[in-house]
Parts: structure tokens; C-alpha cells; sequence
């Protein structure tokens, strides 16, 4: 039985090339029947959810739902937690209308109408929280992300992506991760895992709280939402084939059987890289190394 609790809807009508624009007549009608009070907030810019976020923060709700991709739910928990970290956070509710929703996918859970189903019918799960905090423009900041963090090679694929290859459609994460391997991977890591200390080289980094990334990405196929610590899965001492034979296996799991693949685990990360390097969480491009990253275990209520 869903509570009642002072809910609000924020929607990013241009997830998914639009799909989150066009579902939101048919997503607010089918939520009305169980929330009759329900608010609603359209995304306007980039950035405007984490200012909704906030501003739900400050006026009390206590159930947030978010109509969009990965990037809408970042975008809103970051908002809710700027003037600090709750006492209890709203309850969270996700509804696909993106072109990944790579975080539900641990939950089998794919269309809109699964989703919402599943808020009025109070489904609830514990999930943890990601808390990173790095460095951007000589400042210390903090971000919290639910689905992963990416260290170097994929934060550079996903900006190559965004800034010139937007318009190749389905090819251009593809297209990034070739033009990205022609530059090779020149850096040094060190990690230390729960005290437990690692150096290596030339490497990719990819800090995991679920399964999934890039949509259908089977990129951390041992992690799990609920365990209280991170999965690692990093890329060591890679070339450009072993890169290309990596991503070709990525979407079925079985990558982290390659040679050149560690998974570890950990609760709380620190990692630094000479040259610094970028990061990217739940698809959003943010500072660089050094960062520190602590799970919150059962941070979040999850609707879904």
C-alpha cells in the first residue's frame, strides 16, 4: 500500500531524444489514479533538475519521482542532498524515459509503465549511495551518484561524445571509443581500497554501485545496489586491442575474465593519477583526480 506522502514528479522532457516529453501525459495520468496530489516539475536547461532537487528539499517532499535517464536522478539526488545530507531523504522513485535507465536495469525493470506500476504499489528497495568527493578548477566538491563513476577512459569517451559526435546517433559512443583508443592510456593509478594500497599503470578505472552502464552494458556483472561497498573494475596496463576485445565482451559480463581485467571491492576509495584524470558519474561529466568515494549502505528508499 503506497503511504501518503507529499509527492513530486520531476520530468527531463528531452530524455531519449524527446520520449520523456511525449510519455508525460500517459506517466502523470497512470500516477494520479494512486497520487491525486501530485506535483509536477519540467526540467527546462541543463542543470535546472538539481535546482528542483533542492528546492523539493527545502519544501518538505517526502517522495521524489523522476521521469527520464540516468542523468535525471543525479541530477535531483545532488539537488536534495546541496544543503547537506538528510536526516532521511525522500523516497525515490525512477521512470525510465531515457536512452540507458542503466540503474533500473538491475531491478528488470525497462518500460515506464513497469515502473510507475510498481511505485503505486509501495515496492520498495534499499540502495546504496555513492559519495565522491574531487577536485574541479582547483576547489573540492562533493557529488553523490547511484549508478558508477568513471575514471579516465570512459569519462574522455563520453566527452568526445558530447562535444562532436552527437550527431553520428547509435555510432557515436562507438566511433568515441575508437577515436579515444588512438591516443593510447599514458597514466600511473594509485588506489587505496580500505587501507589496502595498489599502483598501475596505464590504466581505466570504473567504480561501480550496479550492474549496468550505456544502457544495456554489462560492465560490473557482480555488483549489487544493496551490499555496502563499491565494485572496481579496472582496465590494467591495457593497449588498443586489448581494449577493443574488452568492449566486445562488455555487454555480456564476460569481460572481467580477461587477462587484463581486475574486479576488486571496496567501501571507501581513494584514487589518484599522474597525469590527472577525468571523471564521469551516472553519465555527467564532472572535475578529476584526485577523489575520495565512500558507500553510504541503504542510503536511499528506491521505488521500482
Amino acid at each position: 500500500m503506497l503511504p501518503d506522502l507529499k509527492t513530486l514528479l520531476v520530468v527531463n522532457p528531452h530524455a531519449g531524444k524527446g520520449r520523456g516529453r511525449r510519455v508525460l501525459p500517459a506517466v502523470r495520468e497512470f500516477l494520479q489514479r494512486g497520487l491525486p496530489g501530485l506535483e509536477t516539475r519540467v526540467s527546462e536547461y541543463a542543470g535546472h533538475a538539481f535546482e528542483i532537487g533542492r528546492e523539493a528539499a527545502r519544501e518538505g517532499f517526502e517522495r521524489v519521482l523522476c521521469l527520464g535517464g540516468d542523468g535525471t536522478p543525479f541530477e535531483v539526488v545532488n539537488g536534495l542532498y546541496a544543503g547537506g545530507r538528510p536526516a532521511r531523504p525522500p523516497e525515490l522513485g525512477l521512470i525510465p524515459a531515457g536512452t540507458g535507465n542503466s540503474f533500473l536495469r538491475d531491478f528488470a525493470v525497462r518500460s515506464w509503465r513497469q515502473a510507475a506500476g510498481g511505485i503505486l504499489e509501495g515496492r520498495r528497495r534499499r540502495v546504496d549511495l555513492m559519495e565522491v568527493e574531487y577536485e574541479d578548477g582547483g576547489q573540492r566538491l562533493r557529488r553523490y551518484c547511484l549508478n558508477l563513476l568513471g575514471v579516465g577512459l570512459i569519462a574522455d569517451i563520453l566527452k568526445l561524445t558530447n562535444e562532436k559526435l552527437k550527431g553520428f546517433g547509435r555510432f557515436s559512443y562507438s566511433l568515441a571509443v575508437m577515436l579515444r583508443l588512438a591516443r593510447g592510456l599514458r597514466n600511473r593509478l594509485r588506489l587505496d581500497l580500505d587501507g589496502d594500497r595498489l599502483e598501475i599503470a596505464d590504466s581505466a578505472l570504473v567504480v561501480c554501485n550496479s550492474k549496468f552502464t550505456g544502457g544495456a552494458m554489462k560492465i560490473a556483472p557482480m555488483a549489487d545496489t544493496q551490499d555496502g561497498q563499491a565494485d572496481l573494475v579496472v582496465f590494467q596496463e591495457v593497449n588498443r586491442r586489448d581494449i577493443l576485445a574488452i568492449f566486445s565482451r562488455v555487454f555480456a559480463g564476460s569481460h572481467v575474465g580477461h587477462p587484463k581485467v581486475r574486479a576488486l571491492r571496496a567501501a571507501a576509495i581513494v584514487v589518484d593519477a599522474a597525469p590527472p584524470l577525468r571523471l564521469m558519474a551516472d553519465g555527467e561529466l564532472l572535475g578529476g583526480t584526485p577523489l575520495r568515494l565512500r558507500v553510504l549502505p541503504g542510503e536511499l528508499t528506491v521505488l521500482a
